[in-house]
């Protein structure tokens, strides 16, 4: 079963992760410079970043520092110290997880002058500044085939929602809020019913007569393992905590996904563990008596997103997953049967391009599936407009994946492929958690309208400076067979935001619009 994934990645990703498979110092000449050191150490987990594709600024203050931290070179104020400051590992039990895995070595891959070589390389040749995505993307107000309105105002939710659901069924669409509640409303945007809380729920499914909801457990980057899946026969059930699934000790997960994994025609479910220093993707066997084994697909932090789908034609159920953290890409899991999956790596990212979302379908009609993939997480140091932001289309050539185009836009979280109206091609819709909210704030949600041969023309809704946009969901609300959208709000104020434009979100009224798809 195919469904959209939620996924929240406002809070305090690390953007550069331990290389837990590289356990062997390289062997380098004292001669080496500060490049081919670079090219030794800084490509051993990950695609080489090369100086250009970050600023001097964040080089200096944040990357070269946590990357320095990974090799077992520490660094504490203005100076070089022996061991890991202490205080870099959060108290408690996700900060002892972290130490007794070794995340951060005891000796150093490297001397102290080799790294001295590799940052003077680093900030010798990295820009003063680096060029924001779609600075020269025309976006125009007003989208031709849909009219936009209020679904839910603050005094029904406030505009910090963290997930959406529709149960099309029953025609309800259920809400969360950041750190509160679960809201369900008609399809009118009426208010019917809350449960009160104090929830980080970030990723909900109603199938059937299942309520499915996954629980992040914290904002704020951790190891404690204090995450939850819950399936509930209703909401009524999962109100008053009636679960028939009840999986606990989740690492930061933000999405799941669901099928047969193994032919049993029992669902299964595959949970991204995202975490912090340490995270898990895995799929959660379904058995006949309603209890779950858990399978291990990557034991490591960034898995934000998995679907499930035969991508190889031989009737078993894959897996796809975005890897979003430090050598980030995308990976097929060939399932090949008695509960054994081979990982191929289809592909690969920058450590820097900031993953954040895709969506699988065949975009050209030609029987194979492609991948939409959104890049534009912008949260782990002071956001930076970064050039290479933005949304990639990658058509499938007999299991392999080549480019067919990208379309620039600042900080894109989320990114789906719909025939909005109805012509025959695909559009996109899009929403950006990091525009340019000084010169750019059209960016913060959009719609490419496809004129048949992928040319796009950009539109926005006239609402986009009343919200920090972070996620939408499709479905058909109005009954009248074309694509409506709900788009949601986080206005999180975070320090790079000017006053005035949080204080026109202060001054709007909207939680959630309702995108009315006027084609039909």
């Amino acid at each position: 079963m195919r469904k959209f994934s939620i996924i929240i990645l406002f809070f305090s990703l690390f953007f550069l992760s331990q290389c837990t498979e590289n356990t062997s110092t390289p062997e380098v000449e004292a001669t080496e410079t500060g490049e081919e050191l670079s090219k030794i150490y800084c490509a051993s987990c990950h695609l080489y970043p090369s100086p250009d594709l970050l600023d001097q600024k964040t080089w200096a203050n944040f990357v070269l520092i946590r990357m320095g931290s990974f090799l077992g070179i520490y660094q504490d104020g203005n100076k070089y110290v022996d061991k890991m400051p202490s205080k870099w590992l959060e108290p408690g039990k996700g900060g002892e997880r972290v130490r007794q895995a070794k995340i951060y070595p005891d000796k150093p891959a490297l001397t102290v002058e080799e790294w001295q070589k590799i940052t003077k390389f680093y900030l010798e040749n990295a820009p003063a500044s680096i060029s924001s995505a779609s600075a020269k993307t025309e976006i125009k107000i007003g989208i031709p085939f849909f009219k936009s309105k209020s679904f839910s105002q603050k005094k029904d939710i406030l505009p910090v929602v963290q997930a959406m659901a529709v149960d099309a069924k029953n025609k309800f669409v259920y809400a969360t809020e950041f750190q509160g509640g679960v809201y369900k409303f008609n399809y009118q945007g009426k208010a019917l019913e809350y449960l009160q809380g104090k929830s980080h729920i970030v990723d909900l499914e109603i199938e059937g007569d299942q309520f499915i909801t996954l629980d992040m457990a914290s904002r704020y980057a951790s190891d404690n393992p204090q995450g939850a899946f819950n399936i509930s026969k209703s909401f009524n059930d999962f109100k008053q905590k009636k679960y028939e699934a009840n999986l606990e000790e989740l690492m930061r997960p933000v999405s799941f996904t669901s099928g047969d994994l193994n032919g049993d025609e029992v669902e299964d479910y595959v949970i991204a563990e995202y975490g912090n220093l340490m995270g898990r993707l895995a799929w959660w066997e379904g058995k006949s008596d309603g209890e779950f084994q858990r399978h291990n697909l990557f034991l490591d932090d960034g898995a934000i997103k998995a679907e499930i789908e035969d991508v190889n034609g031989d009737g078993k159920n894959d897996i796809i997953a975005l890897q979003a953290n430090s050598d980030e890409g995308i990976d097929w899991y060939i399932n090949e049967g008695k509960n054994k999956f081979r990982k191929e790596r289809k592909l690969r990212f920058l450590p820097t391009n900031g993953s954040t979302h895709f969506q699988l379908l065949d975009f050209d009609n030609d029987g194979e599936k492609d991948i939409l993939y959104s890049n534009g997480d912008n949260g782990d140091y002071p956001p930076l407009l970064k050039p290479y932001h933005g949304i990639h289309l990658f058509l499938n050539k007999n299991g392999k994946y080549e480019e067919s185009f990208f379309i620039p836009l600042n900080g894109v979280y989320q990114a789906e492929a719909v025939d909005f109206d109805q012509d025959g091609d695909l559009d996109i819709a899009a929403v950006s958690f990091h525009p340019d909210f000084q010169n750019h704030p059209q960016e913060a949600f959009v719609i490419f309208i496809n004129d048949g041969k992928n040319n796009f023309t950009a539109h926005t809704i006239t609402q986009f400076e009343e919200g920090r946009w972070m996620r939408f969901i499709t479905a058909d609300l109005d009954g009248d067979q074309d694509v409506d959208i709900l788009l949601s709000a986080m206005n999180i104020k975070t320090p790079e935001i000017p006053k005035q434009v949080a204080d026109k979100w202060a001054a709007a009224d909207n939680a959630i619009i309702f995108l009315e798809n006027t084609t039909k």
